[in-house]
């Protein structure tokens, strides 16, 4: 009964919301879950936005295909105009810098993670939980931290290979089965 109400609370929350693209096979609908100026949003194929998402897309949000974003992620697409020629105001004044984010194909952004405007974050990369990411990341990248900074990069060979696969996507190949593995 609980998971009937919700999703027909969810159906309530997102049956006036106009998104630019969604496509085949994505979950993101929570009803925890802030999404603003969906008109600017374009999310691909695959994708799994987990609860308590808060995206803010005055500038534009994409999403890749296959991209993964856990619980508690922020995405931020406008900020206070606080510096420069133009400032009128103290500490910002009323103009809005709004810039994209775009994040490729294959992403894995973990739980608690702020992405501010402005940022690409390349295909494949991974994002650490609690990240702030205010810089590009590169693709295959693993960045962590505040701010995020890279610490490696993933093995390219391995993902282009998985790539090819039939059924590449996590959650597609395996379901929301986790299997538990000492490193």
């Amino acid at each position: 009964m609980r998971k009937i109400l919700l999703a027909f609370l969810s159906y309530l929350k997102y049956r006036n919301k106009k998104f630019a693209h969604i496509g085949s096979n994505c979950f993101f609908k929570s009803i925890h879950s802030q999404f603003k100026n969906t008109e600017n949003i374009t999310i691909g194929n695959n994708v799994y936005i987990g609860k308590n998402a808060n995206f803010d897309a005055a500038g534009g949000i994409e999403l890749g295909d296959g991209v993964v974003i856990a619980p508690h992620v922020t995405l931020y697409t406008r900020t206070h105009y606080y510096d420069g020629p133009l400032l009128e105001a103290l500490p910002f004044d009323n103009k809005m810098v709004c810039l994209p984010i775009v994040i490729g194909d294959y992403v894995w952004i973990a739980s608690d993670v702020i992405i501010l405007p402005g940022v690409t974050i390349g295909r494949g990369a991974v994002v650490g939980a609690g990240a702030v990411v205010s810089k590009d990341i590169p693709d295959y990248a693993v960045a962590v931290g505040n701010p995020a900074k890279v610490v490696k990069f993933r093995d390219r060979e391995r993902f282009e290979t998985l790539l090819q696969e039939q059924e590449p996507f996590v959650y597609n190949k395996f379901g929301h089965k986790k299997a538990k593995i000492a490193q």
